[in-house]
């Protein structure tokens, strides 16, 4: 037999430490299985790699003070929300690293710790099981490449996940964890945060006041609102009104312009009200029209869009820490011709759309595109006659972003969303909202 020379093994070995070392270094190019939104109540195994530690368990006979479990991977490789849901906290905690946790039906959170760097999903969007939220990383107190995965249920640790881990076994990411989640199923409601402002998971709704108060009505989540209380008065010179969650925290935010061209940012707090005042640019007043209230970019991000006195539609692109990020993307000229647009993912696939009135009086949705928007459709003329409208945000919790419309005479009605870019038949939800400046 052929002696293989010393030489050829010493390469031989140096090309499989090239190898080994590019698998940990290197982001895997491999694509995630293909996502879909569930009903049946079966979590997926949100990454591939090793199980290292369970709740309580260190796989290796030892008890360990552990919430979730651990998944050893290759850095960069992508981690899947193992179910439908509400991305509602995407942060950076000195324990966990960058992580996401994303709120299911049945009382069921899921969280994602260690990333490599911030989800990709921004707070208040929907995501489907197998849709990649993230990658592997080592960020928080970890000193190796895994995914921590934790379940909770009605506020404690959900224990029962170790029941679909075996210690030290391999789990590829994607298939279906093999447990039973009680309660699990179709995902009851859509995102709100943009437009929550109390934290109860129900879309408010906000008007200026012909004496300059800013009031706010609570929504009911049945497309209907409560009383109004005042938040702050000497808003009468004030416009471009827009609720959006401009930080990134879960919150629902207020941008709005200054008559003297500044942009105003108010992050709402979690347990409601607002914090203190801070800017986001200038020469805003001059805008025709601003929206907000989703991501056009693809970066998670929620962004905002506004028509020049020249008619340019350009999205501004959130840094999900209530300011701006270059470059500002140009969409196209031309929308002077609009007197309404409204922002917010109106087909349900995760990018930002826009539903707009013409002069005429005819609503187009244009369906959102990654930094653009696709060819438009016509939903109808009459919209004409609406003085408000505003929405992209689910009002009746049926799981669609609707539009709410305010005639002359101060009707107010709510136009559901279908989930596909168009709306169902409108209901009277209102009267006597004639006196406000600005809804929305």
């Amino acid at each position: 037999m052929k002696r293989t020379s010393r030489l050829r093994l010493v390469r031989v070995a140096m090309v499989t430490v090239v190898a080994l070392l590019g698998a940990v270094l290197v982001p895997s190019l491999g694509s995630a299985p293909s996502a879909s939104a569930a009903t049946d109540g079966r979590m997926v195994y949100p990454a591939s790699g090793n199980i290292q530690s369970k709740v309580g368990d260190g796989c290796r006979s030892n008890y360990r003070a552990h919430d979730g479990i651990d998944i050893s991977g290759q850095g960069g490789t992508p981690i899947l929300a193992a179910y439908d849901g509400i991305v509602r906290t995407r942060a950076f905690g000195s324990g966990y690293g960058n992580y996401v946790d994303i709120e299911h039906p049945g009382g069921y959170v899921t969280r994602y710790a260690h990333m490599a760097a911030p989800g990709t999903v921004a707070p208040g969007a929907r995501v489907v099981r197998g849709q990649q939220i993230g990658v592997v990383g080592k960020t928080g107190a970890t000193t190796a490449l895994h995914l921590h995965f934790e379940v909770w249920r009605n506020g404690a640790v959900y224990t029962r996940i170790n029941d679909g881990f075996t210690c030290l076994s391999n789990v590829a990411r994607g298939t279906a964890i093999p447990l039973t989640f009680p309660g699990l199923g179709a995902l009851p409601y859509a995102a709100v945060l943009s437009a929550d402002y109390t934290g109860n998971r129900k879309a408010d709704l906000l008007g200026i006041a012909a004496d300059s108060d800013l009031h706010h009505f609570g929504g009911t989540g049945t497309g209907r609102f409560g009383s109004a209380s005042i938040i702050t008065s000497a808003w009468g010179t004030r416009k471009h009104l827009t609720h959006t969650d401009f930080n990134g925290d879960g919150v629902g935010d207020i941008l709005v312009a200054r008559n003297d061209g500044v942009l105003e940012f108010y992050a709402g707090r979690a347990g409601g009200g607002f914090g203190g005042l801070s800017t986001a640019g200038t020469g805003w007043y001059t805008m025709l029209l601003v929206t907000s209230g989703a991501d056009y970019t693809g970066d998670g991000r929620q962004d905002v869009l506004g028509v020049s006195p020249a008619g340019m539609l350009s999205i501004y692109r959130g840094n999900g820490a209530g300011g701006f990020t270059a470059p500002t993307v140009t969409v196209g000229g031309g929308w002077q011709e609009f007197r309404h647009l409204v922002g917010g993912d109106f087909d349900d696939d995760g990018i930002g759309d826009l539903m707009a009135v013409d002069s005429a009086g005819t609503l187009f949705f244009y369906p959102g595109v990654v930094n653009k928007f696709g060819a438009r459709r016509s939903l109808g003329g009459g919209w004409g006659a609406f003085t408000a409208l505003t929405g992209g945000v689910d009002y009746n919790g049926d799981g669609f972003v609707d539009l709410i419309a305010r005639t002359a005479a101060g009707e107010l009605y709510l136009y559901p969303g279908t989930g596909s870019g168009t709306l169902g038949a409108r209901t009277l939800i209102g009267t006597g909202w004639s006196g406000y400046l600005e809804l929305e």
